[in-house]
């Protein structure tokens, strides 16, 4: 855990771009929809970023958006909650964990959406800063996940609020069950598919003192674009909650 950049995983565009088109602030306006607005989004922020949101169907939110003008590069993610109803977002709130030097930083979200088709959200920092981002429906969200989807050894790359680690491996078995190392650090876990949506729920045990979070758990959700997947995390304990970010190819 010796650097702290962006993540320059190979497959960062693949992840930030597949999912479809992306949305425009100058967009048409939202309809009101009675669905929540659960489901994967891909679009761009007013900054120029290529961005990806993901809303649960409990309100869970986790997104990743990579550096101004350049989708090779994976710059931050946000991981939060969110109230969805009426095709409005309310009581939003979560971390803004920046990759860039910026480090972390809380934010409220608000926003609008049409079930299955378009969202459209602001981000509100402490500071009075704020980011919008516009985005369309990606209807693989809509495919049933499967523990096979996932089964197998990934490599690639972590990022932490401590540093980024290049030479992560992580190995699921048939069962869902998570064994892994890094670079002195090792790790258990376990993924399965989740109740709804194609993603998967994702919960990692960190090793001994060699490890960013040692002793810790982390919680979140893993999607597969491919081969490739693409997990994010925060760890559960107090005081301070951080975020981790993977990108792996299965080898």
């Amino acid at each position: 855990m010796r650097r702290h950049s962006p993540i320059a995983a190979a497959s960062a565009a693949i992840i930030l771009t597949a999912c479809g088109g992306g949305g425009s602030d100058n967009g048409p306006s939202t309809p009101v929809s009675t669905a929540s607005a659960a489901g994967l989004y891909s679009g761009k922020t007013d900054s120029n970023r290529q961005a990806s949101v993901l809303i649960l169907d409990d309100g869970r939110l986790y997104s990743i958006y990579s550096v101004a003008g350049n989708t090779n590069f994976i710059a931050g993610g946000v991981i939060g909650a969110v109230t969805s109803s009426n095709g409005k977002l309310s009581n939003g709130s979560g971390i803004d964990y920046n990759l860039e030097g910026q480090g972390s930083n809380a934010v409220t979200l608000s926003g609008a959406y049409s079930a299955k088709a378009s969202l459209n959200t602001t981000l509100l920092y402490a500071n009075g800063a704020k980011t919008t981002f516009a985005g369309t429906y990606d209807p693989s969200y809509d495919t049933v996940p499967m523990q096979a989807t996932v089964t197998g050894t990934f490599k690639g790359e972590s990022v932490t609020n401590g540093g980024n680690d290049p030479n992560v491996t992580l190995t699921a078995d048939a069962t869902g069950s998570i064994t892994g190392t890094g670079t002195s650090c090792n790790f258990t876990g376990s993924i399965k598919p989740h109740a709804s949506g194609n993603v998967y729920d994702l919960t990692i045990r960190f090793g001994g003192d060699n490890c960013a979070y040692p002793n810790t758990t982390a919680s979140g959700v893993a999607i597969m674009t491919g081969t490739t997947m693409r997990a994010e995390l925060q760890t559960l304990q107090s005081p301070t909650k951080a975020g981790v970010l993977f990108v792996g190819a299965r080898q």
